[in-house]
């Protein structure tokens, strides 16, 4: 399937998988640096986030430059027909052995917004994982088309709850099975590319083995879009009031602008700079018109 039919199916159903782009010395680079980012990991954060394995903030470490501004990536999105595009945030993903399925869950955040509730693609999520994956060491679920159709897991509380992160209820349905879920299955350098809006989760990873993953979020066709959402993405890249990153005031928290050069230089055509200064978007997970 060529670049123009994945995007095709990228809008259709919410996702699409384009196939190494990781070539095997850059993907060794970043294994590389996400095992350092991992070593960051504390028995704390592990259980907090016992349902993602991690979340580790790809800011914090200017290593992740090179994955950020890759050019094939770059050019696999001009190729999908997602130009004009915004780096806003990322996170290493690990999940450790025997660990428990990650819930099911969208990652926009504009439901307030008209626009999402139409065929036009504002942000999207780049999963790049570590290793080759399958339903076994917990590959990537999705429900296809639900990015444009409502499912009943759109009405369970909010996915990014601190109780899913902990699988305070293991017997929630957020983590169990739903009808129309696709695995998706990839090799190590394939990228995932989908729709932020589209319901998505993982299987357990019942092998003994790490399974880490790289998600980076970008945004399409930034300038056409409203001031509201480009202050919210500015926001976002600022690691401001957003409720999967660090407490806010944090002085700890790095921000791509102030990565050392050259790291810097790398990914600052990617900055999502908002062209006229407005109120940023509310921050809304629920989907409250999605029919």
């Amino acid at each position: 399937m060529d670049l123009a039919e994945q995007g095709v199916a990228l809008r259709r159903d919410g996702y699409c998988v384009v196939p190494g782009v990781l070539d095997p010395a850059m993907l060794g680079r970043v294994r590389a640096q996400a095992g350092e980012a991992l070593k960051t990991i504390t028995p704390e954060h592990r259980a907090a986030h016992r349902s993602q394995g991690s979340l580790v903030q790809v800011a914090d470490f200017p290593g992740f430059a090179e994955l950020i501004a890759w050019p094939p990536t770059l050019a696999a999105l001009a190729g999908l027909g997602l130009t004009d595009v915004r780096y806003s945030s990322g996170y290493v993903i690990s999940k450790p052995p025997r660990s428990p399925a990650l819930f099911w869950h969208q990652d926009w955040w504009g439901w307030e917004d008209d626009v999402s509730y139409t065929d036009t693609i504002c942000q999207v999520f780049l999963f790049y994982y570590l290793r080759d994956t399958t339903p076994e060491n917990g590959c990537l679920r999705v429900l296809p088309g639900s990015h444009r159709r409502r499912h009943a897991l759109h009405d369970l509380l909010d996915a990014h709850d601190e109780r899913l992160g902990r699988v305070d209820d293991p017997n929630d349905v957020a983590y169990g099975g739903a009808a129309g879920e696709v695995a998706v299955p990839v090799n190590a350098g394939d990228v995932v590319i989908g729709d932020a809006r589209v319901l998505h989760g993982s299987y357990a990873n019942a092998s003994d083995v790490e399974r880490t993953l790289i998600t980076l979020w970008y945004h399409h066709a930034f300038s056409a879009q409203s001031a509201g959402l480009q202050n919210r993405v500015y926001q976002a890249f600022c690691r401001e009031a957003i409720d999967t990153d660090a407490p806010d005031g944090d002085a700890e928290r790095l921000t791509l602008d102030r990565w050392p050069e050259p790291a810097r230089a790398q990914v600052a055509p990617l900055f999502p700079i908002p062209t006229v200064e407005a109120p940023p978007e509310p921050w809304v997970r629920t989907p409250a018109r999605l029919r």
